[in-house]
């Protein structure tokens, strides 16, 4: 449980996994690669609710962004 916590708090490798967010069903695949083991999504959801974790998402974070283009957008961008 805490090495699938661990994981879950990495985040996904983009190269490897080639998804930028875990989902259940994402979650599914990989524990099935790692441990060997299936489990259906209903049962990855009840094993992030006993870890404490949601299955709220974060934004996704694009690997390649550029910061200093946001920054330059929001500057020039009128004010609604």
């Amino acid at each position: 449980m805490a090495e699938l916590r661990s994981m879950v708090l990495q985040g996904p490798d983009l190269d490897r996994n080639e998804v930028v967010r875990w989902r259940c069903v994402d979650l599914r695949a990989e524990i099935a690669a790692r441990w060997s083991i299936t489990l259906t999504k209903g049962t990855i959801g009840k094993l992030l609710r006993r870890l404490g974790m949601t299955r709220l998402q974060p934004r996704p974070y694009h690997p390649k962004k550029d910061a200093a283009a946001q920054e330059a957008f929001k500057k020039t961008s009128p004010a609604w």
